[in-house]
């Protein structure tokens, strides 16, 4: 792939594994290519796969299940929360949702993110759920925790 200089590389291969969704490359359900298998069919880094893979989660396209890997999503990525509660458990669509505002910028790099407390609050979900939605984006390096201070965003893996 000749990619853009003016646009970063992990959006370019992100567009094209959107494209091979929308497309029905890989349908509903299925695996979407790992981080190992990007690196080495865009000639990429692994930061830069990881980015790819979780630009993709926070756009709904992909879902990811720990030790098994990323999946297209069931359900259309255009739906909202409240649409989608049928094909995809709560705390999964806050998980989303956070891991959104952390790849957009809202949440920036060492910024700290809603407690469990809050995030309970924010999508009137069970406090058990809001510690489940931060356990796993812990588990995906998205956040990291202090004891007795809360969670903040991760930096870049390296």
């Amino acid at each position: 792939m000749e990619f853009a200089p003016d646009k970063p590389r992990w959006r370019q291969v992100a567009e094209v594994i959107q494209n091979r969704i929308e497309d029905g490359t890989y349908p509903p359900r299925t695996r979407v290519p790992s981080v190992v298998q990007l690196t080495a069919e865009f000639g990429i880094a692994n930061a830069t796969a990881h980015k790819v893979l979780t630009g993709l989660r926070a756009k709904g396209l992909t879902y990811t299940e720990s030790g098994l890997g990323s999946f297209v999503s069931p359900a259309s990525p255009s739906k909202g929360l409240a649409e989608s509660e049928d094909t995809q458990p709560a705390w999964r669509q806050v998980a989303a949702a956070i891991a959104a505002r952390i790849t957009d910028g809202s949440y920036p790099v060492g910024s700290r993110v809603p407690s469990a407390l809050e995030l309970s609050a924010e999508f009137e979900i069970a406090t058990s759920t809001a510690q489940k939605v931060l356990a796993h984006l812990k588990d995906e390096g998205l956040v990291r925790a202090e004891v007795g201070l809360g969670s903040f965003v991760a930096g870049p893996r390296l």
